[in-house]
């Protein structure tokens, strides 16, 4: 839920934009002729037992377009109007509804947007989704009779090679590139590694604490969605101790840090939600304007597919701990060797 969100503000920040460069430019009036816009987000992944959809509208402000975001009310619309389900399909033929109903957010990250509540709309909990099947998303306005509608298909399961499933600990100490080994999925276009890392600080008075971090380590992105291609990242085990000085901060007098588990976490996007990423990722160029990308019937927004898979680990190597508590990027992070009771 809560990566849900924040890649559902990054959209919205776009929309916000969107309305700042229309009002620079003093030939348009932004305010004459209202049109209603329906923005959904939503991504289905079958390795949750839930999913979420976002539904919010374009709005209109006369003045400060960072306080008109700021009030729900006029982003949001009430949920009394809304009707939304998900019709399931295997080959063309029909096979259940998945009624969705409203969930209230109420730990909503600050931001420009409207927080902490907000409400976006669920499945039931449970919903097994069929990587086989066809999903379309239909969504009714009661009130304007108008109805916005979107359709996926399912990314599939799919094989990790290297590090291979018997293997309990990470060695990131050698010099040579590690190599990550996998198999493409059906539907899977884009996949990105990411390693989330476990530790348990102890302040000076004892109290325990478990953390962990995010660690990105690069992206890939296969020729085809057919599955089945043999895909490589490799990346230096020294990116490791950098991003780990970047991301946690230094200890407090009296901390010790314990290095635990760690993940091997791959995300992966199917095309649709690929080329939404690609069209909006900054601009680094001198020409900024780049083509709009939806595949939402009668409104904008991206109704896409997206897999989790999680290889786990008992922890770092021995000497990759060493590395840890006494190597040049993280010897200043408190961190120290677990001695048995």
């Amino acid at each position: 839920m809560q990566k849900f969100m924040k890649l559902f503000s990054k959209f919205v920040f776009l929309i916000i934009v969107s309305n700042m460069l229309w009002a620079c430019n003093n030939k348009v009036d932004i305010n004459s002729d209202y049109r209603d816009i329906a923005i959904v987000y939503g991504l289905l992944d079958p390795s949750e037992k839930q999913h979420f959809i976002k539904l919010t509208k374009a709005f209109q402000a006369d003045g400060n377009v960072y306080i008109a975001a700021s009030d729900g009310t006029i982003s949001q619309y009430d949920p009394k109007d809304i009707k939304m389900w998900i019709d399931e399909y295997s080959n063309g033929n029909f096979i259940r509804t998945i009624s969705l109903d409203t969930v209230l957010v109420i730990n909503k990250d600050s931001g420009a947007f409207y927080h902490p509540n907000q409400i976006v709309y669920a499945t039931p909990l449970n919903t097994i989704l069929n990587a086989n099947n066809e999903y379309r998303l239909q969504i009714e306005n009661k009130s304007t009779g108008k109805t916005i509608n979107g359709q996926t298909n399912i990314i599939h399961d799919f094989n990790v090679n290297k590090p291979n499933s018997n293997q309990k600990y990470v060695g990131l100490t050698s010099s040579l590139p590690q190599t990550v080994e996998w198999s493409s999925a059906v539907n899977g276009l884009l996949y990105q590694l990411n390693i989330r890392f476990f530790y348990t600080e102890v302040d000076g008075n004892g109290n325990k604490s478990v953390h962990h971090v995010e660690l990105p380590f690069g992206t890939e992105k296969s020729n085809s969605t057919l599955g089945g291609e043999k895909m490589v990242l490799e990346f230096y085990g020294e990116t490791f101790y950098q991003n780990m000085a970047a991301k946690v901060s230094l200890p407090s007098a009296g901390m010790k840090r314990y290095a635990d588990s760690l993940y091997y976490i791959f995300t992966v996007a199917d095309e649709n939600f690929s080329i939404y990423m690609d069209l909006n990722k900054p601009s680094t160029g001198i020409v900024s304007e780049r083509p709009s990308y939806t595949n939402i019937e009668n409104g904008i927004g991206i109704f896409a597919g997206r897999y989790n898979k999680k290889r786990t680990f008992l922890g770092l190597s021995p000497s990759s701990i060493d590395t840890l508590i006494s190597g040049q990027y993280t010897n200043q992070l408190g961190f120290v060797k677990y001695i048995a009771p």
